[in-house]
């Protein structure tokens, strides 16, 4: 016969009852929530709201908002085939809604309201033709542009776009479809316009009579 010694049973008993009273305890717990005032279900279902959020925050990665193109403003135009290498600064259009001109002679106009260098939309640049003595501005050649040149902008931050010239034309200043050379052209991905004056002087308009239209496509830029 085994004997068990007296603090043997009564480690026994002392593992008995801490089982029973967890037991209670855990009882207890399940049908009083609130118990000192801690709604359990409560904070169950926080933790699965949690975890919820956490699902949602994968599925819209903050990531993929860095992940998109940076666009710049573009700050230099060359065009080696005619010799332009020019700066470029920003314009708008004027009270009675036509684009404004640069001020200077050898400097090109960004239409600020239209796209930037390799966005999508209608990159919108122009300048003069000649000065107010006839002699060559810095679009002055821009007329013995062909198609298939190239047309490069250098943005803020140092990064050149390649445009290859697809079309050029000209368009009567008195045109009712005259602005549509200003179309966003977003169905048609990343263009450039660029825009000069053409055709013959009139006294009566105190301008050419015709605009120079270049119409560029992009090619390759470091957006891509």
């Amino acid at each position: 016969m085994i004997q068990v010694d007296q603090s043997t049973r009564f480690k026994n008993i002392v593992i008995m009852t801490a089982l029973v009273v967890v037991m209670l305890v855990t009882m207890y717990f399940l049908s009083h929530p609130n118990f000192f005032g801690l709604d359990f279900r409560l904070f169950k279902k926080n933790i699965e709201n949690t975890q919820g959020v956490v699902l949602s925050v994968e599925e819209h990665s903050v990531f993929k908002e860095i992940s998109k193109p940076i666009y710049g403003f573009p700050k230099k135009i060359k065009i080696e085939s005619i010799e332009v290498n020019a700066d470029i600064i920003s314009v708008s259009v004027d009270n009675s809604g036509h684009l404004e001109a640069p001020k200077e002679w050898d400097v090109v106009g960004w239409y600020k309201g239209g796209a930037r260098p390799s966005e999508e939309g209608n990159l919108v640049l122009n300048a003069h033709y000649d000065d107010s003595y006839g002699r060559p501005a810095v679009f002055w050649k821009l007329k013995n542009v062909g198609v298939g040149d190239k047309v490069s902008v250098l943005d803020n931050y140092g990064r050149w776009f390649d445009y290859r010239v697809i079309d050029v034309y000209y368009v009567d200043i008195n045109d009712p479809d005259r602005t549509k050379i200003f179309d966003s052209g977003e169905d048609k991905g990343s263009i450039m316009t660029l825009i000069t004056c053409g055709g013959v002087w009139s006294v009566q308009s105190g301008t050419y009579d015709k605009r120079l239209v270049v119409s560029a496509e992009l090619i390759h830029g470091e957006n891509e």
